[in-house]
């Protein structure tokens, strides 16, 4: 399935977008498959796109959208996440961000502050918000680019909600083409104690994006609970 996006990821990566104040600055579509490392049904695929709106050059706003297939379930998850972002200068953002989880005929509310800069040759971001009234959800991730279009990535996340805490890490290489997708892999772990009880499996992850426009994508992605669990 991956492959079948490259011949759009080239088409997109190679429209003539404007760098103008006002107007489309970049965009994104993806897609990435998660699988377990004990062999378990637990895994699936994940599809995403995003496109961001300037106003003048230091204010944005940003719309993310993701579905969520997991292998062995009969659903669909979906999260819709609106951005608001404030570029303080050429390599730092800040800004706020309201988002929406659906499954089936339920759903959540989402909110809460995000920002991310260049520090030290690499690229940190980060957020803490609030699930509905019952939980805080927080985050942080990072690049470091290397040579030759390759790049060391990771993230670690956290969610709690009443008696319920999730936490998920991990890291992986990322592969940018001079002129079209990018391509990564990750390793991690996502671990949970509910009532009292806990567990933990390993991960695997292989994804592709391709980011278009001047802006080369969208500054911050989804904010979702089903971004901390792969396949869920």
């Amino acid at each position: 399935m991956i492959n079948r996006a490259v011949p759009v990821a080239i088409l997109l990566a190679a429209l003539p977008f404007s760098a103008s104040a006002q107007g489309v600055t970049g965009g994104d579509l993806g897609i990435e498959y998660n699988a377990p490392l004990d062999g378990s049904d637990f895994g699936g695929t994940t599809y995403s796109g995003g496109l961001e709106y300037g106003f003048m050059r230091t204010f944005s706003m940003s719309v993310n959208a993701a579905a969520y297939k997991p292998d062995n379930i009969s659903t669909t998850a979906t999260n819709v996440t609106l951005h608001g972002t404030y570029q303080l200068s050429s390599i730092a953002s800040v800004g706020g961000f309201y988002g929406y989880d659906s499954i089936e005929d339920e759903g959540a509310h989402l909110f809460g502050i995000e920002g991310g800069t260049e520090f030290m040759g690499g690229d940190v971001g980060g957020y803490i918000g609030r699930v509905e009234d019952e939980g805080t959800m927080l985050g942080f991730d990072g690049s470091y680019d290397l040579r030759s279009g390759f790049s060391v990535i990771g993230n670690v996340d956290l969610i709690d909600i009443d008696d319920a805490r999730l936490a998920q890490a991990s890291i992986g290489a990322e592969y940018q083409m001079a002129a079209g997708p990018q391509f990564y892999t990750q390793i991690g772990r996502i671990s949970g104690n509910f009532d009292g009880d806990s567990d933990a499996v390993g991960f695997f992850t292989i994804g592709a994006k391709v980011a278009f426009g001047a802006a080369r994508g969208t500054t911050f992605d989804n904010r979702s609970v089903f971004e901390v669990l792969p396949g869920f």
